[in-house]
């Protein structure tokens, strides 16, 4: 069983547009949750963020048009999506639009993460309830080094390990995280793990974003896996 709840919002960002997407999917069984971020100082991020979560959606409707449960097949249609999305981004723009992307798959135990940016996933997992970030910034002195729509070619990192029993996932954007502490975020994945309160996970997060200022787009997915 999957329940997952999650928002796009703009915040308090000085833009006042929303340079985030997000999409999620799941049919009980399989499911595919993705964060995306336009890169900030270029132009039309919100463009990148919302032709990465098009892709995705191409390839969930591909993934359930084929009824796959066979996560590497899976994730081999979303990263074909994805790289379809950055010849296409660099096609139009060139080197002057780009997002991030985190997407998280789940079938039948077992998991994968891609990812390229800041965007995050982290989970908690198994009986004694072990907290790990599975994804890694890609930043370099504070600036961006990997992302969809720029760069000749996107890294398209990806890693994929099994869980145990029951799991719960966090996928975000920077404006989450940097607007919040540690304790915070384990805070409200503990609240999906142990009660199954997937929208009251991505609610408490949201209040202190906002409490902190909200200076940038915030968006955030919980995901609880039975």
């Amino acid at each position: 069983m999957i329940s997952s709840y999650g928002f796009s919002e703009i915040g308090n960002s000085k833009k006042n547009i929303n340079q985030d997407a997000i999409f999620y999917r799941d049919n009980g069984v399989v499911g595919v949750f993705v964060v995306s971020d336009g890169v900030g100082g270029m132009k039309s991020g919100e463009v990148a963020s919302a032709k990465v979560c098009e892709k995705v959606e191409i390839a969930w409707k591909i993934i359930e048009s084929n009824t796959l449960s066979n996560l590497q097949e899976m994730v081999d249609v979303i990263r074909q999506q994805l790289v379809a999305c950055h010849k296409e981004i660099l096609s139009e723009y060139g080197n002057e639009c780009g997002a991030t992307v985190v997407v998280l798959v789940v079938s039948r135990g077992k998991c994968a993460v891609i990812w390229a940016g800041d965007s995050r996933c982290y989970m908690m997992n198994g009986k004694s309830m072990t907290f790990t970030m599975l994804t890694k910034d890609d930043i370099e002195d504070g600036k961006i080094t990997n992302a969809i729509g720029f760069f000749s070619t996107p890294m398209l990192n990806t890693t994929y390990l099994d869980y145990e029993g029951k799991a719960t996932f966090l996928l975000m954007s920077d404006g989450i995280y940097k607007y919040v502490e540690k304790e915070s975020i384990l805070n409200a994945i503990r609240l999906g793990f142990l009660f199954g309160k997937v929208q009251r996970a991505c609610e408490n997060l949201k209040d202190e974003v906002y409490t902190n200022g909200a200076g940038d787009n915030l968006s955030l997915i919980t995901i609880m896996v039975t």
